[in-house]
């Protein structure tokens, strides 16, 4: 069986190319194509060994004119994705399926994916959803396309707390005691609900809280706020290594969005055994329990968020342990890339089979 994944497999810190590598490493059996555009050294130098495994080719865009897959895999509807799926479909001539990791909840208030959204029902021959909270509208509307749900997941063995890499952390960050701030990994944009930090940060002048993420088109106004307290420290750009060392020493992760297909940041922070303030919202119940692993929270209770907040930061180191290990135990059974990306093998077959 011949797959094509036609997006670049070197991005390491976007959720859909972590997800179509574990597809790669955990079917040694298939086939794997894609191209490849590393955009940073950390990129390279891990694209060197993933790039060796042997069941998977580098291969060039102009490729998908020359010969048959047998399916082509998309985790987003990308205007260069979703053009080049349907290339590869047509090159087929009706022997190549395209199927599709939905990483959105789609809904008519969100006009720009649901357009995206719909363009796609229109050619896909089959979509895995990776929450249930995603799967709704697939089931309902297009039920006889939907192939179940398969999550985001992160790499246990990468995303591990006993790793010592403090030397990886800005200088500022370098200066505050472990599980002394909180810490949130987010792109600025409304649905992410940058105002949630931005009024913690202000009730709270002497909670240190880190941010880490880059403004996305049209919530420049959130970058100014931000900008303005001096309480929060914000790191506008940084790898995933700086992310786990950040994990690592903080006491708890905040995460207010609205709207998430299965947040990888969330995730890894569970992985990394931090408790989580979230609403329950959206995918976030799926991934957060109630005085489990964190706490959820509305966003408008801004004195639950509070309370939440400070209870984690001053947790007993002890308690502060046992509950790290737990949550870390949780999240591994489920969320490993190892177990994720093989459940994709029987979905190939599945789709070829149809």
């Amino acid at each position: 069986m011949k797959v094509l994944l036609p997006i670049s497999l070197d991005r390491w810190r976007n959720p859909i190319s972590t997800l179509q590598r574990a597809c790669v490493r955990y079917n040694p059996d298939i086939e794997f194509h894609s191209f490849s555009n590393p955009v940073s050294d950390e990129d390279r130098k891990e694209g060197e060994t993933f790039w060796k495994l042997p069941n998977l080719r580098l291969r060039k865009p102009g490729d998908i004119l020359k010969e048959r897959f047998d399916i082509v895999h998309t985790a987003s509807y990308s205007h260069g994705n979703f053009g080049s799926s349907v290339v590869a479909k047509l090159r087929g001539m009706g022997k190549t399926r395209f199927l599709n990791t939905m990483n959105l909840e789609q809904h008519p208030s969100h006009p720009t994916c649901w357009a995206r959204y719909h363009r796609m029902i229109r050619w896909v021959d089959g979509f895995v959803a990776v929450s249930e909270a995603v799967a709704v509208d697939i089931r309902q509307r297009v039920p006889e396309l939907f192939l179940g749900v398969i999550p985001n997941g992160f790499d246990p063995d990468y995303f591990d707390p006993t790793v010592e890499d403090d030397e990886a952390l800005p200088e500022e960050i370098k200066a505050l005691a472990p599980h002394s701030f909180t810490l949130t990994v987010s792109a600025i944009e409304a649905r992410k609900r940058p105002d949630v930090l931005i009024a913690l940060a202000k009730r709270r002048p002497d909670v240190t809280m880190v941010l880490a993420g880059a403004v996305m088109p049209g919530a420049e106004s959130f970058g100014a706020e931000l900008d303005a307290l001096p309480n929060l420290i914000w790191l506008k750009g940084v790898n995933r290594r700086v992310i786990r060392a950040l994990l690592k020493r903080a006491a708890v992760f905040l995460f207010p969005s609205d709207r998430e297909g299965l947040p990888l940041a969330l995730i890894e922070s569970l992985g990394m055994g931090l408790p989580a303030v979230v609403q329950a919202r959206s995918s976030m119940p799926e991934l957060v329990t109630d005085g489990v692993n964190g706490r959820l929270v509305d966003a408008a209770d801004l004195d639950a968020w509070e309370a939440a907040m400070t209870g984690y930061l001053s947790l007993a180191e002890p308690d502060r342990t046992a509950l790290a290990a737990r949550i870390r135990a949780g999240v591994k059974e489920r969320f490993s890339w190892d177990v994720i990306g093989a459940a994709y093998g029987p979905v190939y077959r599945r789709l070829v089979e149809k």
